[in-house]
C-alpha cells in the first residue's frame, strides 16, 4: 500500500499565516488598488503617515500601485521610521540604500507592510553626513547602516563603532564621489557675485573707489545698488529652489562646491 504526504496548495505555503492574498476570479484582491488580505492601500498608508507625521511628512506620493514614498529631514528620520512600523504589525524593514548625488547623501529606507512598500526618503549634506541611528527601531538595519558608513561615510549617531567591511584604520570611502554641483567652473563665480552681491560681476574695492574720485556712486545703478534689492534678489532665488539646485549655501554666502 503506498501511503500519499498531502501537501499544502503553493500558494498557502508562500504566504504567510492569515494572509489570503490576491482574490482569485477576479475579486477586490485581484486588481490594482485593492486589499489584499491585511495589507493596506498605498492612500490608506498615505493618509496614516500624514496624519501621523503633520508637518514633518515634507513629500508623500504614490507614483504607482502598492509604492509610497515618503520624503522628511534627516532630524524626522525616527518618526517616520516609528510610525510606519507602526501602521500594522506585519511591518517589515526591508534594506537601505544610499546613493550620492553629488553634494549629498540620499537615504532610502524601504519598508514592506503586506505587499505595500514603504520608501522614506532623506538626505545628509557630505560636509555633515549624519542621521539618526534606526536599529533600536528595526534591528535588521544595523548590518546595513554599517555596511552605509563604511563605503560612504554617513555617520549613523548611536550605532555601534565597530567596522564591517573596511579595516580598522583605513578612512577611504570607496564608494564616496568628490563633492560635485551642476555648475561649471566658469559659471560659478557668476553665480556667487549675483546671489552676495546682485551683480553679475563682483565690484572690486578698488573700482569703487575710482568710481567715488570720478564723482559716481561706488556701485552701478541695479539690485547691488539697493540691499534691500540685493536681499529680494536672493529671496526669489529662495523660491524658485535656485539656491538649492545650484548649491548654494545662502547663509555661508558661497557655493557649496569649488
Amino acid at each position: 500500500m503506498r501511503f500519499l504526504r498531502w501537501r499544502p496548495p503553493l500558494r498557502q505555503v508562500l504566504l504567510p499565516p492569515g494572509h489570503t492574498g490576491p482574490a482569485e476570479g477576479g475579486g477586490p484582491g485581484a486588481h490594482e488598488g485593492g486589499v489584499r488580505g491585511g495589507s493596506l492601500r498605498a492612500e490608506d498608508v498615505i493618509g496614516k503617515l500624514r496624519e501621523a507625521l503633520g508637518p514633518r511628512a515634507v513629500r508623500l506620493e504614490a507614483p504607482i500601485p502598492r509604492r509610497v514614498f515618503l520624503t522628511v529631514k534627516a532630524e524626522d528620520l525616527r518618526d517616520a521610521v516609528k510610525a510606519t512600523l507602526g501602521l500594522m504589525r506585519e511591518a517589515r524593514f526591508m534594506t537601505l540604500s544610499a546613493v550620492d548625488t553629488g553634494l549629498d547623501i540620499e537615504l532610502l529606507y524601504h519598508i514592506d507592510l503586506l505587499g505595500t512598500v514603504v520608501t522614506i526618503r532623506t538626505q545628509v549634506p557630505k560636509e555633515k553626513p549624519e542621521v539618526p541611528d534606526i536599529s533600536d527601531l528595526a534591528p535588521p538595519a544595523e548590518f546595513i547602516e554599517r555596511e552605509v558608513r563604511d563605503l560612504f561615510g554617513v555617520e549613523f549617531v548611536g550605532l555601534r563603532p565597530e567596522k564591517l567591511y573596511t579595516p580598522e584604520g583605513y578612512e577611504e570611502k570607496p564608494l564616496l564621489k568628490p563633492r560635485e554641483g551642476p555648475l561649471p567652473p566658469q559659471a560659478r563665480p557668476v553665480t556667487e557675485a549675483l546671489m552676495g552681491t546682485g551683480c553679475a560681476i563682483a565690484i572690486s574695492r578698488t573700482v569703487m573707489r575710482r568710481r567715488e574720485k570720478m564723482g559716481l556712486p561706488s556701485t552701478p545703478p541695479g539690485a547691488c545698488a539697493s540691499p534691500e534689492a540685493a536681499e529680494e534678489l536672493k529671496e526669489i532665488a529662495k523660491a524658485v529652489n535656485f539656491a538649492k539646485r545650484a548649491g548654494y549655501d545662502v547663509e555661508k554666502g558661497r557655493l557649496r562646491y569649488r
